[in-house]
């Protein structure tokens, strides 16, 4: 056997390859295999990895634009609990104008701003919901009066809100209802939202928004982009509301005098608490609680009829010496006082300091010509009303005719709705927070929170 001296290496003929030859190719392979592998996997966790981080940095983003939203919504809780219980006297525009004011802030790269749309375009601050009609207050007069309205609207919504089931001429009761492919029972009780107001049969959520699609009363830019996006909207700059521009759920009853104190009783008070309370002398006093003792007493007999007349009524004797309530008697009278005062919700009244010119309009016991007149004494004094009874200087606005509206308008508002917007300063993300913020009761609370 022919052996290979150690430490040589054997010859190969030319065209022959070694054994191992498919097996480094192969490895080689699978190495390029393994590596071409991994690269896909990093390039999987780094995509992922990135987009997790945009997707923190959005999310921080939020977090920044709401916090910014939220502080605007304290602030103006705060500012709305201070002028409750500091009231400034005789102005009846002190608060709305200081919350304008404070209507932008900033936080640490964030910035917060509160609007709300009004028939001459955008203005800073929160919205009264005391400028619009309660719908729980109305009646089918002055619903058939509201624009856009449709003829079977008034009778259907008050057959919604009342508590019987008797049809009216043109609405509808659980009969109608039940009978829908998918029924349901009508309130029989206040409607609790607006947007409540498309159950109604003859509303729709067209009628009812209009262009404010998502109800936060400000013009968004869906909204005023023409058929671009929804709702179908004209693209003209102005938001149209729909009903919701004219009417209301929120508004609220009640609350404290507008000393910031609790509202004085006439129908349980003491002479002697009426008499330091409104600033009248004893005699006065004595027919005032005489008076509020009577079946069926009302405020507004303290503008149709004078304090003498009244004493008659009550059956006090020797009228004649009795002095009559001065004007200023009467303002302080309504503004702390109140006859046979109950718990519970009801109701807001028309601020007559706050409502549109053409609101006042809609309501069928105010003539255009006699809500022009308001309109414009109202714009003659810069604090505004500070009574329901400075209505008095209103040209042909006589006693009688103020003691009929008296129990729908009022000069002060409990309830306000914020529109707060923060920003993040950074990537331009923001968070809406629309706050229902209601001061009937101290401290004043959020009766509704949305966010978008």
């Amino acid at each position: 056997m022919m052996t290979t001296p150690r430490g040589c290496r054997p010859r190969v003929a030319a065209g022959v390859t070694i054994g191992r030859g498919p097996a480094r190719s192969f490895a080689t392979l699978l190495v390029l295999w393994v590596v071409a592998i991994a690269a896909v996997v990093l390039a999987s966790v780094s995509a992922s990895s990135a987009a997790q981080a945009s997707a923190g940095r959005e999310a921080l983003a939020r977090v920044r634009a709401f916090w910014a939203a939220r502080a605007a919504v304290e602030q103006a809780l705060a500012l709305i609990d201070f002028d409750t219980e500091n009231p400034v006297d005789g102005d009846a525009f002190a608060l709305i104008e200081d919350l304008a004011n404070h209507a932008r802030g900033e936080l640490r790269d964030a910035a917060w701003i509160i609007t709300h749309e009004t028939s001459s375009g955008e203005r800073l601050g929160v919205m009264d919901a005391h400028a619009k009609i309660n719908i729980n207050l109305a009646t089918a007069e002055q619903l058939a009066l509201i624009p856009d309205m449709s003829e079977d609207g008034p009778d259907s919504i008050l057959d919604w809100i009342d508590a019987d089931d008797d049809t009216r001429p043109l609405g509808a009761e659980s009969g109608y209802y039940l009978g829908r492919p998918f029924p349901y029972e009508p309130r029989n009780g206040p409607m609790r939202s607006i947007a409540e107001l498309e159950l109604v049969i003859g509303m729709s959520p067209e009628l009812v928004r209009g262009e404010d699609w998502n109800l936060n009363g400000r013009l968004d830019e869906n909204e005023d982009d023409g058929d671009v996006s929804w709702p179908p909207d004209n693209a003209d700059g102005r938001l149209d509301a729909g009903l919701s521009a004219y009417l209301t759920t929120a508004s609220v009853d009640g609350g404290l005098a507008a000393s910031g104190e609790a509202r004085l009783d006439l129908a349980t008070a003491t002479a002697s608490q009426v008499s330091q309370r409104i600033g009248v002398d004893a005699l006065q006093a004595d027919v005032i609680v005489a008076y509020a003792a009577t079946s069926n007493a009302q405020m507004s007999e303290f503008i149709r009829r004078t304090l003498r007349q009244l004493a008659q009524t009550a059956g006090i004797q020797n009228a004649a010496a009795i002095r009559n309530l001065t004007r200023e008697q009467q303002a302080v009278l309504f503004n702390e006082a109140g006859i046979a005062l109950t718990a519970g919700t009801k109701p807001g009244k028309l601020n007559i300091n706050t409502c549109e010119a053409e609101t006042l309009q809609y309501l069928p016991e105010i003539t255009p010509a006699l809500a022009d007149a308001i309109i414009l004494e109202r714009s003659s004094r810069p604090n505004g009303f500070s009574s329901i009874v400075d209505l008095l200087d209103v040209p042909a606005m006589t006693p009688q005719r103020l003691a009929r509206i008296a129990g729908i308008l009022d000069v002060r508002s409990n309830v306000f709705v914020a529109s707060c917007r923060g920003r993040d300063a950074r990537s331009g993300i923001e968070v809406e927070i629309i706050a229902t913020i209601d001061r009937s009761t101290v401290p004043a609370v959020l009766k509704e929170v949305r966010i978008r």
